[in-house]
């Protein structure tokens, strides 16, 4: 790193050293630098750092689609795992990208900084041309190799299978994530009267949707079954409309107890 260090002379460009006994600088950012100064920043850091430069680029995709930007300013990022992302002023998702596995490098051709993004299977390609770098940036961002959002839907669901008396005494699990051609059933449950219990469970405040979702799930298990079939809204809380439709359908609301919610949030399992 020294030799582009002195390449680029420091003028422009600042460092920040980790506090950890490592030499490598915990982040690089520069202003304005050349092409050849990009080029050789980019080709150096892409398997060290997450990379981010703005400029003014314009774009070509070619795989499964094509895709063309013309140009503009825009930010690039380069991740050492290959991952490429062009990002614009608004929406989430980047409007061209590469993921994980791209061959990516740096050229100046004519002057004009490129960036190529490839991989084989299937077979893609991206051609970024950068007349303009107003600013680059190398941070060394840290990889969680495994992690684990807290209070899902999915732990709600785990929580219920666990602890199905909170819904409704005498209940008993039959399946969980049961398939059927209209969906997944969160949790397929029988009553203490012998009735099939379809149980479906949203994690904040249950809508219209949900409601007409339960019954499409309710209506599907009755068709294959002669006995009664029950219907079981879980949620936080519930729109007067789908409160309504749940009434019309003869459905029932359970409502999940805030101390419940909050545990699961925390990853804790609810003692009685």
């Amino acid at each position: 790193m020294s030799d582009i260090l002195s390449f680029l002379g420091g003028s422009r460009g600042n460092r920040g050293r980790s506090n950890s006994k490592q030499s490598e600088d915990l982040y690089l950012t520069y202003s304005d630098p050349s092409p050849e100064e990009a080029c050789s920043l980019i080709n150096y850091g892409r398997s060290r750092y997450v990379i981010v430069l703005f400029g003014n680029l314009c774009a070509h995709y070619e795989g499964r689609a094509r895709a063309e930007l013309e140009l503009a300013p825009r930010i690039l990022i380069l991740k050492p795992d290959g991952t490429l992302l062009i990002h614009e002023s608004t929406k989430r998702e980047p409007v061209i990208w590469q993921p994980p596995r791209a061959l990516c490098y740096a050229s100046v051709e004519n002057g004009v900084l490129v960036v190529k993004s490839t991989r084989t299977n299937p077979p893609e390609s991206v051609r970024i041309e950068i007349p303009s770098i107003y600013f680059l940036g190398m941070f060394k961002v840290a990889s969680t190799p495994s992690y684990r959002v807290i209070g899902t839907e999915k732990d709600l669901v785990d929580f219920i299978v666990s602890n199905v008396e909170v819904i409704e005494q005498g209940l008993q699990v039959l399946a969980r994530e049961y398939q059927t051609p209209v969906g997944n059933i969160d949790i397929l449950a029988r009553d203490k009267d012998g009735n099939l219990v379809v149980i479906e469970v949203k994690r904040g405040q249950a809508g219209p949707e949900a409601v007409h979702q339960l019954k499409r799930y309710v209506d599907f298990i009755q068709s294959r079954n002669e006995g009664k079939v029950r219907g079981i809204l879980v949620a936080q809380d519930i729109s007067s409309l789908a409160y309504r439709y749940l009434r019309d359908y003869g459905f029932k609301f359970a409502r999940i107890p805030r101390r419940i919610f909050e545990k699961v949030q925390q990853g804790f399992t609810l003692d009685f």
